[in-house]
Order: structure tokens, then C-alpha cells, then sequence
């Protein structure tokens, strides 16, 4: 079969087609192994307790804590504005006070009264230099340079600044960890209460936990991710509508490729049928060209998917934007988009095909 620049123009059209389809589905299969991966986990793990579909809306008791045989974490949080001292502002950033009486988190605020604070994550330590390129978090003999306030709706805490979290932690890098007095400051109906607990080991029955009352609802954690599974689960439903249209496009490629095909080699296929050869024969001809630059064009668009796919995981950390999704290769990611495309070579190449089996050179009468 001749190679020549019309096929190998629409083989690289029909391989940019399928890298978007492939690379596509093997984003959507890492999304959603990752996403059932973490659901999975939590299937048998932790409970939350809360009195509110929102989680900052939520009070719970703060003299109903659990038993002493119980393990588990008190978390309240809000969403604060963040002033340095020449009143520049960070809007959104999260603050949270926890109470981990056995710091099974490792954040060592167990005491909630302590007079130190943490600054969560690389991305606020960035906002706040920006703030300010004198700042020295460290540096507690001028408090004026780490001082800040936190405003929450009509009222305001001051906070000093002296050390910073991991960069392992647990929490994105716009959320900050303040002592729970701080917290009561700033959100004084929550005083006494928290916004939910999450009890992560105990001996005690859940039913006759001190919490667990009426007022309150109680769930795994994993309806939570459960919230993000369905969202992959549409993801992956939209996916065909991708799907159409890459065949559509891939059909609409072999279609105008193939009619070029037949128009130019018209006079060698009236010489065929005038020597003998029947349409079904012709009809192959043009339907094995039709499926090699489909195969050919899969191959190679499943090649650049994965790659492209690769990359932007790649990039993505190297530019520090979290990135926890790795393409996956799979039935859907690999052999379905060759499948489709195969498909769709098949429907563009067949009319064509069909026309030029009815090409013959009509024979000339004797004088």
C-alpha cells in the first residue's frame, strides 16, 4: 500500500483524535482508582459525628466527648481573612483548631491554650512574603513583624506566627492551625462546641458514645469521598459524548480521504473491472486501506495519550500544583479507543468504497 502525504496527513488527524480520547480515559481511570482507593479505605475506618450537613455550621456538645477508651479528634474551622500589620489582606484562608487528646495526628495540640501557632504549607508562607519581604516568622524578639489578625464576619484575634508546618501536611497549604482560646475569640458561638469529631478507634460501641444523640448524625467517612466518587461516576457517564464525537471526526477523516482516494485512482480501478475483477474486490481494497489508516492512526493516538497524560502529571509538579492522579492503562484507555477508531474507519470508508465498486469502462460497439 502507498504511503503518500494525503494518508499520512489523515493518519496524523486521526492519531490527534484518539490522543485526546485515550489520554482523556486514562485521566478519568486514574481519578476514579484513586478516588475509590481513598473511599475504600475509609469504608471500615473512621466515623464522623456532626449536628449539620455543614460542617461549619455544625455544634457539637463540647462536654459530650467521648470515652477515655475511645480515640478520636475534635475539629472546628473557619474561613478567616488574614491582615499583616500595614493591613494587606489573604482572603480564604482556613483556620482550625484541633483537640487530639492522644495527638494520633501528630500536630501537637493537645494543649489548646499553648501560646504557639503554625502556619500551614508552602503556599501561605508565599502569600505572606509577598505581604511583607521583611517578615521573619522565626524571629519572636520583634513581635511587630509577626504579628497578624485574623477577621471573621465582625471580630478579630491577633496572632503571632512562629514556626511553620511540614510540608507533609495533612491539610492544603492555605489553612492555618490556631489555639482553640483564639478560636473562641473569633467564633464566640462556637465556644465550648466544636464542628465535628472523628472518632477513629474505640471499644465502645458507637450508640453509647456520649455523643451520640439525637441531635447529632454520625456517618463513615466515606460518605464524604463518597460525595467525590459520584462525581467521577458522571465523569465517566460524559465520557461517551467524548467518545461520539472522536468517532464522528475520525468517520468524517476516512470518509473525505477515501473519496479522494477512489477519484484518483479511478482510471486504475475501470481497468480492474474491465478485466474481471467484481466490486467485492474493489470494496476490499479501499476498506483495507480505510482500516490500516484507522489501526495505524490508534496506535499512535494511544501512544500520545498516555504520554500527554504522563506530562501534564509531570508538569504539574514540577510547576507544585498537587498532582495525586497517574494515568491508567487499561481495557478502557488502550484497546477501546482502537476499537472506535477502528469502527469509525470502517463507516467513513464504506460509502466511498461502495461508489468506487461500481466504476467499469463501458466497452465500445464495433463500427
Amino acid at each position: 500500500m502507498k504511503l503518500n502525504r494525503r494518508i499520512f496527513a489523515t493518519i496524523l488527524g486521526v492519531a490527534f483524535c484518539v490522543t485526546y480520547l485515550a489520554g482523556t480515559i486514562a485521566m478519568v481511570g486514574g481519578l476514579h482508582d484513586t478516588t475509590e482507593k481513598l473511599a475504600s479505605s475509609f469504608d471500615q475506618g473512621p466515623v464522623l459525628v456532626y449536628s449539620d450537613e455543614d460542617f461549619a455550621q455544625s455544634q457539637i456538645d463540647g462536654n459530650l466527648m467521648p470515652l477515655d477508651n475511645t480515640t478520636f479528634v475534635a475539629f472546628t474551622f473557619a474561613n478567616v481573612t488574614f491582615m499583616d500589620y500595614h493591613d494587606r489582606t489573604i482572603e480564604n484562608v482556613y483556620v482550625v483548631s484541633i483537640y487530639d487528646p492522644m495527638d494520633i495526628l501528630g500536630l501537637n495540640m493537645t494543649n489548646e491554650s499553648s501560646n504557639s501557632q503554625t502556619i500551614m504549607g508552602d503556599g501561605l508562607r508565599k502569600e505572606l512574603n509577598n505581604l511583607d519581604f521583611s517578615i521573619n516568622l522565626f524571629n519572636i524578639t520583634h513581635p511587630r513583624i509577626s504579628e497578624y489578625r485574623l477577621f471573621y464576619e465582625n471580630t478579630s484575634v491577633k496572632i503571632f506566627l512562629n514556626s511553620y508546618y511540614s510540608d507533609w501536611s495533612m491539610f492544603p497549604d492555605d489553612w492555618l492551625i490556631i489555639p482553640r482560646e483564639k478560636m473562641d475569640q473569633i467564633r464566640p458561638k462556637m465556644t465550648g462546641n466544636y464542628s465535628f469529631m472523628m472518632i477513629t478507634d474505640s471499644e465502645v460501641p458507637l450508640e453509647e458514645q456520649p455523643c451520640y444523640t439525637d441531635e447529632v448524625e454520625t456517618r463513615h467517612t466515606s460518605g464524604v469521598v463518597g460525595f467525590f466518587e459520584r462525581g467521577i461516576y458522571q465523569v465517566e457517564q460524559d465520557l461517551w459524548g467524548i467518545i461520539l464525537m472522536s468517532g464522528l471526526i475520525t468517520a468524517l477523516l476516512v470518509y473525505c480521504i477515501i473519496a479522494i482516494e477512489t477519484e484518483y485512482y479511478a482510471p486504475t480501478i475501470k481497468i480492474l473491472r474491465g478485466m474481471g475483477a467484481d466490486r467485492n474486490f474493489v470494496i476490499q481494497i479501499f476498506i483495507y486501506k480505510a482500516l490500516f489508516i484507522t489501526f495505524a492512526g490508534g496506535i499512535l493516538g494511544v501512544a500520545m495519550g498516555f504520554c500527554a497524560a504522563s506530562a501534564i502529571s509531570s508538569i504539574s509538579s514540577l510547576l507544585g500544583v498537587a498532582s495525586f492522579i497517574s494515568p491508567t492503562a487499561d481495557f478502557n484507555s488502550v484497546v477501546l479507543p482502537v476499537i472506535i477508531t477502528l469502527i469509525s474507519g470502517l463507516i467513513g470508508g464504506f460509502w466511498p468504497a461502495i461508489r468506487a465498486s461500481k466504476m467499469f469502462i463501458t466497452k465500445r460497439r464495433p463500427a
